[in-house]
């Protein structure tokens, strides 16, 4: 009896762990999505900018931490998107020219630690279904 308990408790924690980081995926996808009209950016970078760059990629981030929320047993679907975002997020101020004309230290700030915390969020969130399918087989 005392095993069922435990290994419920270890369940409950997973879950919540899990929980939490898709939603601080969630949040962090908002940020990027909005923080363009936050940051007043005036078209940082030539061609496809910065502005237009946060907007898809918090999009896409948002999405990604939505749909963990709502449906955990098909997150490993969208697993994958997140080190590609937030690596683009950390290389995308260089890549797109963000600082070229008009400096934008701002959204080269923004961006790269919206990557940095998407990257850490996505590994948590690796290291906790690790743990868990760990204490599954375990049982």
């Amino acid at each position: 009896m005392r095993t069922r308990t435990l290994s419920r408790t270890s369940v409950a924690a997973h879950s919540l762990a899990l929980a939490t980081v898709n939603a601080l995926t969630f949040l962090t996808g908002l940020w990027l999505a909005f923080s363009p009209f936050q940051l007043d950016q005036q078209l940082s970078g030539g061609g496809f900018n910065g502005y237009w760059n946060d907007v898809l990629v918090g999009t896409v981030v948002v999405l990604c931490g939505a749909a963990q929320l709502v449906a955990p047993a098909t997150a490993h679907v969208w697993r994958p998107v997140l080190p590609l975002a937030g690596a683009w997020l950390i290389v995308a101020p260089t890549a797109l020219g963000y600082n070229d004309g008009t400096p934008a230290p701002a959204t080269t700030t923004s961006d790269v630690a919206s990557g940095a915390v998407v990257l850490t969020l996505w590994a948590i969130g690796v290291a906790v279904l690790s743990r868990a399918l760990h204490d599954r087989s375990k049982r």
